[in-house]
């Protein structure tokens, strides 16, 4: 397995989408309980990032869009977004993964000064989040 560099958001976020789906699969409360994470109904990659605790911790992944869209040309540093979100970290790099899965973000830049950018559809997520 390669090396993370461990300044690197991005190395982080794939890390932690591993360490969550290892989890799952591994759980003794889902086997014992039957629930398995395929007997549950599936959520979307937004619903997940758009949770109760994110939401109470100030920001939700709609924000974070709404964040970059309102950002001059639709960008942000990594660490100035999530300065902004009120989210915490967790909350926060689950939602920035989730918006990165679904094409709604992406991240580039060299570890440590990764920047955020808005692309085409999140721009069209974010203008209709608005309009609601």
């Amino acid at each position: 397995m390669a090396r993370l560099n461990a300044d690197s958001f991005t190395a982080f976020l794939e890390a932690e989408q591993s360490r969550k789906a290892n989890a799952l699969k591994t759980s003794p409360a889902a086997s014992a309980s039957g629930d398995a994470p395929e007997s549950r109904p599936a959520l979307t990659s937004l619903e997940r990032a758009a949770s109760p605790a994110a939401a109470a911790s100030g920001g939700t992944s709609l924000s974070l869009l709404v964040t970059l869209a309102r950002a001059p040309r639709q960008q942000k540093p990594v660490a100035e977004l999530m300065a902004a979100s009120g989210m915490s970290f967790g909350d926060f790099a689950g939602a920035l993964k989730s918006l990165g899965d679904l094409g709604y973000l992406t991240l580039a830049g060299p570890p440590g000064n990764e920047v955020t950018s808005l692309t085409k559809l999140g721009e069209d997520v974010s203008r209709l989040a608005r309009q609601a």
